[in-house]
Order: C-alpha cells, then structure tokens, then sequence
C-alpha cells in the first residue's frame, strides 16, 4: 500500500491546492491514500475529509507542528487542545506530552531543511521520543533527503516518505509503502511503530523506488 504522507491543501494558508485535485491527483499517481498534515491545525483539514468520502478514496488526517524543534508530523491528535503556545512556534515539551496521551506519534519533516529539526547541529539524534524519520521529501534538495537518509541509517528507526505538497503536480513524489493495508489512523501508527514501513520515491517510468536500511531486507 502506497501513502503520500505529508499533503497540504489551501486549510493549509499558503497555498491554493484545492482538496478535490490534490484527491484525484493522488488517484491518477496510484496511491492508495494520502495524509493530510495542515499546518499548526488538525481540525483545519475537516474540509478535506468530507471531500474524500465522496470522491471514495482514503484521507486520513494528521497535523505538521511547528516546533522549536524543527517541524514535526503527528498522527493521533483529533482536535486543537495540544495549541497551548501563543508564540510562532509551538515548544516541544509542551506538544510531545499531548501527543503521548492520545496514543500519537512523532516524526521529524525535513529534518536538514534550514526549519528542520537537525540543520544546525546533531539535535535529532538526542530527539528519543521520536517514533519514525522522514526520509524523502518531495520538497527537498537532494542533498537534504542524502543527509536524510544517512541519518536513518545511524537511528535505525522507521523511515517515511512524502510529498509535501502544495500544488498538484506534487502529489505523490515521495511515499509511504506499507506492507500492510491500512484504514485508519489508529492502523496507520501502528504499522509505522512495527516498522512496516518503508520511504518511496517516484521513478520517471511511473513506479516508485523503495529504500531499505543497510543490512535489512527489503520486503
């Protein structure tokens, strides 16, 4: 199963992307489902997920946090209560206690971006509560994804993939595979925490190109 894991739609605020294309461009890439992660805002993407049940295809929904830390993606939450900060950004400790108690996870979003979470110093590899790593993003330059992925390989955590897309034409990019099929989110954060997962990027014929941690077998 194929997720793009990190879209954003116009409830993001700095961009146009309308839900119904980034839907059906997803569908025309050949994923299964995408993740929805607005910005600072889980109920911002409720739009998103009326649009989806009548296009019938899978929109689960997530949150990219603005941190101290860098940006973060969080499966799990299910309203705004976790918005405590007043400020830019949204202090970590305060954010990771709230995302525990709803059973949610952590993963850092373009961690060597200069708004990631590692790209002025090793802080990521301190960052114990994280449960996965993006590895790709659609976003990227290259050699952020390389110090990315060189990174994943030292954690030897979970790795994910995603657009992060704004546009159309940058859905599905990068994704998710899953070996297993997922439904919902509660499905989602469990096969990412099993490590049935692994970060995929779009090859020009069409096919997407799965990573494997050294010494681990791709499934």
């Amino acid at each position: 199963m194929l997720i793009d894991l990190h879209c954003h739609t116009k409830y993001s605020g700095d961009n146009n992307l309308e839900p119904v294309d980034l839907i059906r461009m997803a569908r025309e890439r050949g994923l299964d489902a995408i993740c929805v992660t607005e910005h600072d805002s889980f109920c911002a993407s409720e739009p998103v997920a009326r649009i989806a049940e009548k296009e019938n295809f899978l929109v689960l929904r997530g949150v990219e946090i603005n941190t101290d830390k860098g940006h973060t993606l969080s499966f799990g939450l299910i309203d705004d209560s976790w918005k405590t900060d007043s400020g830019y950004y949204s202090r970590m400790e305060s954010v990771r206690p709230k995302v525990k108690a709803c059973g949610g996870i952590l993963i850092p979003a373009h961690p060597f971006r200069v708004v990631g979470a590692a790209s002025a110093s090793d802080g990521l590899f301190a960052m114990n509560y994280i449960t996965a790593l993006e590895v790709l993003n659609g976003e990227n330059k290259e050699h952020e994804n390389n110090q990315a992925i060189k990174a994943w390989e030292r954690l030897r955590i979970p790795g994910t993939a995603g657009s992060d897309c704004h546009f159309a034409s940058e859905v599905g990019r990068c994704a998710t595979w899953f070996e297993k099929s997922v439904a919902t989110v509660a499905d989602l954060i469990k096969e990412i925490r099993a490590g049935r997962v692994a970060p995929a990027r779009l090859q020009p014929d069409g096919t997407y190109h799965r990573l494997s941690l050294p010494g681990k077998t791709a499934r």
